[in-house]
């Protein structure tokens, strides 16, 4: 009889441990998904984090303050595809995410790399004269930006930013 009693105690544990696991993974998928309407507000934000740290470069006033403003636009931009790459973007969009976060840290590589070589003993004056950058990961994100928006995510391209 003590047999039966342990056996049933044992499957009544089971079947309570697997009860508290499956609940506790549709919970955590739950809190995983995200709505439409989420995700395109964090799409939004991060066009408008990227847009303003790449509207900052051309207010600067000296090639030093230039220098400055892009390491800190490179931060924030590489900040930016960090946050976007640690959510879960819905189904539809999870392709058009990936890219988006692959060609902002692209971009944060580019204006840093920039920055880096006007560092650079010899390549002082490569910022001399300069009216605006042309980067391929900024044409690239603004060609996910209007992808995501045919998909229904209302978020303009990246502004067009110049000293002229």
């Amino acid at each position: 009889m003590r047999g039966r009693i342990w056996v049933v105690m044992g499957a009544v544990a089971v079947a309570a441990t697997v009860a508290i696991v499956g609940v506790g993974l549709a919970l955590e998928d739950d809190e995983a998904s995200v709505s439409q309407t989420d995700y395109q507000a964090a799409v939004v934000n991060a066009r408008n984090r990227v847009d303003f740290a790449l509207g900052r470069l051309s207010k600067a006033q000296s090639p030093e303050e230039l220098l400055g403003r892009m390491d800190e636009a490179a931060d924030a931009i590489g900040d930016t595809a960090g946050d976007l790459d640690d959510m879960d973007a819905p189904d539809p969009y999870a392709d058009a995410h990936g890219r988006l976060v692959e060609q902002l840290e692209q971009l944060a590589a580019d204006v840093q790399g920039i920055a880096d070589q006007a560092r650079t003993p010899g390549f002082e004056d490569t910022l001399t004269g300069a009216r605006g950058f042309d980067f391929e990961s900024w044409d690239a994100i603004n060609s996910i930006l209007a992808e995501l928006r045919g998909r229904g995510i209302d978020v303009e391209p990246l502004a067009r930013q110049t000293t002229a």
